[in-house]
């Protein structure tokens, strides 16, 4: 193997180890480092298992059933390797217990709101003389009588696909979005270290009050009870200038990383959606996305969170999109969501206010 091909794959093996990579991470990562399959195109989801499960980069080589000690280099560290395989173990052992069932816990049954659950049913074809296990996801009926239909985890799969396409935005925008977050940081930053230098002036500025104070009170310029009326107005300012202080120094009205996790996952959204045989990453992500799921009609009903409504164009608004898919979005009003009239290649600043 090419010596710069190997660094990538070992990478790729410590990526994996860290525990929260999901195998389209992986397989995005080799195609941003040149890594892919002979004809061009990213490695696929299966492909990436094999790899990392594979014990040839150890030193290890299987030949007719066989495992032979190599005379290759290794470049696969032992415990490196041991690591990623017990996090392979782990999702292995998590999809078992799940017993095929990746989407269990994600929706409630719309009809009577009862939990979905899954089960599986074979049937036999006289004719051709198989069977096959079809999987289904139906309500609980634990509210009591409900009426709604069981849908097939096919079904049920494709329309998760599409319910992340919808939240989802190319990586294309994400990079404008990321250097455009990137612009505001540096905005709030410079924001922060400027408030943060008008409080302390102010503190300073209170102790000076505050010795005055004291000064008249010990020459008997002012009375006692003016005195304390005073000074507890003056400790009061300073509390709050230096609680304001403490909030911009702990970052706790920083938005900026909230974002940036917000625009990554939505591009990832857009990888996992267009991914192939990645169903346990499909439903990991749905039930990371903070979105309630309702089951009606064999049909699946979305409410999102954090954020991921605003990416939810209306059917109108996405049918007149005119904008080449590499430009952000198309925006006709204040708003996240493309606009239905005209196509501007910008978004609006993520710290616009309307006027």
């Amino acid at each position: 193997m090419d010596f710069k091909v190997s660094g990538f794959v070992r990478k790729a093996f410590e990526l994996f180890a860290e525990g929260d990579k999901s195998f389209t991470d992986i397989s995005e990562f080799l195609v941003k480092m040149g890594v892919t399959k002979g004809n061009g195109t990213p490695i696929k989801i299966k492909q990436v298992r094999q790899i990392l499960a594979n014990k040839f980069y150890i030193g290890i080589m299987k030949f007719a059933g066989e495992y032979y000690e190599g005379s290759h280099e290794q470049f696969i560290g032992k415990d490196l390797f041991q690591s990623v395989q017990g996090v392979l173990k782990k999702r292995d052992k998590h999809h078992a217990k799940s017993d095929s069932f990746p989407f269990l816990g994600v929706m409630k049954c719309s009809g009577c709101g009862a939990s979905v659950t899954a089960e599986k049913h074979i049937k036999h074809y006289k004719r051709t003389n198989r069977k096959v296990t079809y999987s289904y996801y139906r309500c609980t009926r634990k509210q009591g009588r409900c009426v709604e239909l069981p849908i097939t985890s096919t079904d049920l799969e494709v329309q998760m696909r599409n319910v992340i396409s919808d939240v989802a935005i190319p990586a294309s925008w994400g990079k404008q979005w990321l250097e455009w977050l990137a612009k505001d940081e540096i905005e709030e930053k410079q924001n922060t270290e400027i408030k943060s230098e008008g409080l302390s002036r102010n503190v300073e500025a209170t102790d000076r009050k505050l010795n005055i104070l004291l000064d008249s009170y010990l020459d008997q310029v002012i009375d006692p009870d003016t005195y304390k009326l005073k000074k507890n107005e003056l400790f009061e300012n300073k509390f709050k200038f230096r609680e304001e202080m403490g909030r911009l120094q702990r970052g706790e009205s920083n938005w900026i990383e909230p974002m940036r996790n917000f625009i990554n996952t939505a591009v990832k959204g857009e990888k996992i959606a267009r991914a192939e045989n990645n169903i346990d990453e499909i439903a990991n992500f749905v039930k990371n996305l903070g979105s309630n799921f309702f089951l009606h009609s064999r049909q699946i009903s979305a409410v999102h969170n954090n954020g991921f409504d605003m990416l939810r164009a209306p059917a109108p608004a996405r049918n007149l999109l005119t904008c080449e898919p590499d430009h952000s979005l198309c925006v006709d009003s204040p708003g996240i969501g493309p606009g239905s009239l005209r196509c501007e290649r910008s978004i609006l600043p993520f710290n616009y206010e309307p006027e």
